[in-house]
């Protein structure tokens, strides 16, 4: 049985009609994360925590930062609304009533209203009691993506409808302690309807409802996108870091002397971007900029006793790195501001990679077992040790990939028999093992692109093959973007534009990509 794709985003059930802003008391939870109020949503429905590194943020090394059309308390278009928005949930921007947070739109207060007033390019951090003064009520069937849902105490602003009925918004907010700013869907009538629809008084109209961001909960792999730029990063042949980068006018690349064991894995957290890769010295090497570096920082991580390629993800200010140990278990490697950087390691064995990424205030791994099974740790807020289990039945030759899609957790691997094997959970199914038959070699590679979900791994010819799915379809379409592919890709998708690289047979770097103005994908050589 296949589950069916949805492009709505099912994101975390208000259970209560608690205050926005009010401080809950806080669980002692594993430093993954902070814990969440738990009277305050669902946490079997988290929101979800978007990929990173689509913010606009000024990138290592040339780009600038996006310009502003609009001046402080001036005109803004909804377009603008909404990219100013999105770059605090790019940075996971936690909540608070006295902090503030700096990036290339200015400086805020990180509390709902402070982020309704950065969104709107005003002069300063306004309140829920102030904001009105700037705002006229509007009714519901005249909400526009940039307009607010308020009330006294709290203020989102809205981004699009959640279904048909136009009864469930899709909110930017943020909405409590110990927690940073989220997209997500409200879906609780009694809770919904405590709010008043608001406008802005100088937003100008320039675009129509906007499809979600669809794209939380996606795994980190070697490349990401940081502004407007590509980034890709690799093993060299003398195992030095090799960065390739498309700045917008031609492709760069740069090489970092280093002894790496391994292929790193790459993400961005904030204005920060952050590479990791295990060394020949079996410990982790950490390069990250930021933006203001030229050259990258480095650091070591852990004890000498990491076997494998790393995998991780940021989580608030916090980053996490997962890998198989020399003692075949599964290492977690943690920084947070408080400890520093913290090595635990989890009692299962593992063989090959795990990989991992964060699923609204859930974190989760998933790695292959010793005798080829999927299995799966995670963390929900107040958790000090993750929970496990085994997904599925089919067993697995290679090394997994996954994302979150709304409600859903998909990973993919090849099997043991050499086909591309689907283990997926839903509310309704829990776990589902689906076969889907490819053959395939090495590791694929999964993420999601507005409404759809896309898998790329090399076919028996060595080609690029690709199978997704759109909202209406029960099973996967399939076609091949061709070339000569020779190992394992990585890829990303921007909000316009799917990439996926590799390595050719050849050893030279290719780039496969595909937006909406084209009619069928393009591939060029990035050398090296």
């Amino acid at each position: 049985m296949t589950v069916q794709r949805t492009g709505a985003v099912l994101a975390a059930v208000l259970t209560s009609l608690a205050i926005a802003g009010a401080a809950p008391a806080i669980a002692q939870a594993h430093p993954l994360g902070p814990a969440a109020a738990a009277a305050y949503y669902d946490p079997a429905h988290p929101g979800a925590l978007p990929h990173e590194g689509t913010a606009g943020v000024p990138s290592h090394p040339k780009a600038a930062a996006r310009a502003m059309t609009s001046v402080e308390n001036g005109q803004i278009t909804r377009s603008e609304v909404l990219t100013r928005s999105r770059s605090w949930i790019d940075e996971h921007v936690m909540y608070s009533q006295s902090a503030y947070h700096t990036n290339q739109y200015g400086t805020y207060r990180q509390d709902c209203s402070g982020f309704v007033s950065m969104a709107w390019n005003l002069s300063t951090s306004l309140t829920t009691y102030s904001l009105p003064t700037r705002m006229d009520a509007i009714g519901w069937a005249d909400l526009l993506p940039g307009d607010a849902l308020w009330r006294d105490g709290h203020i989102a602003l809205f981004l699009a409808w959640n279904d048909a009925a136009k009864t469930q918004p899709i909110v930017r907010e943020e909405f409590d302690y110990g927690n940073p700013a989220v997209e997500r869907a409200w879906t609780a009538q009694s809770y919904i309807r405590t709010f008043t629809p608001m406008r802005y008084r100088n937003i100008v109209d320039d675009i129509g409802q906007p499809a979600p961001m669809g794209d939380e909960g996606i795994a980190a792999s070697a490349s990401y996108r940081y502004g407007t730029q590509e980034h890709l990063f690799s093993k060299g042949a003398d195992g030095s870091l090799l960065h390739s980068y498309n700045a917008g006018e031609s492709i760069e690349s740069e090489s970092y002397p280093a002894a790496l064991a391994g292929e790193p894995v790459a993400f961005v957290s904030g204005d920060t971007q952050h590479v990791f890769a295990r060394l020949t010295d079996n410990t982790i090497g950490h390069w990250y900029w930021y933006p203001t570096d030229a050259d990258p920082n480095f650091e070591q991580w852990g004890a000498d006793d990491i076997a494998g390629n790393p995998t991780g993800y940021a989580f608030g200010d916090q980053q996490h790195i997962f890998a198989r140990g020399t003692d075949g278990k599964l290492k977690h490697l943690y920084w947070t501001p408080d400890t520093g950087t913290v090595e635990e390691t989890q009692p299962q064995s593992v063989a090959g990679d795990p990989v991992a990424y964060v699923w609204g205030d859930q974190q989760h791994v998933f790695a292959r077992t010793t005798d080829g099974h999927l299995a799966h740790w995670y963390w929900t807020p107040t958790d000090a040790d993750p929970n496990y289990g085994i997904w599925g039945s089919s067993t697995l030759a290679g090394d997994p990939t996954g994302y979150a899609f709304g409600e859903q957790q998909h990973v993919f691997a090849r099997g043991t028999d050499g086909t591309l094997k689907h283990f997926y959970w839903t509310p309704a199914e829990e776990v589902v093992d689906e076969p889907l038959g490819a053959a395939i070699q090495g590791n694929p590679v999964a993420y999601v692109w507005q409404d759809q979900q896309h898998v790329f791994a090399r076919t028996p010819d060595n080609q690029l093959g690709h199978w997704y799915w759109t909202p209406e379809d029960n099973q996967p379409r399939h076609d091949n973007w061709g070339g000569n592919l020779g190992a394992n890709p990585t890829g990303f998708a921007t909000d316009s534009q799917e990439n996926v690289y590799g390595r050719a047979t050849d050893g030279t770097l290719t780039h496969w990509y595909w937006n909406t103005d084209m009619g069928a994908p393009d591939i060029e050589n990035w050398g090296q």
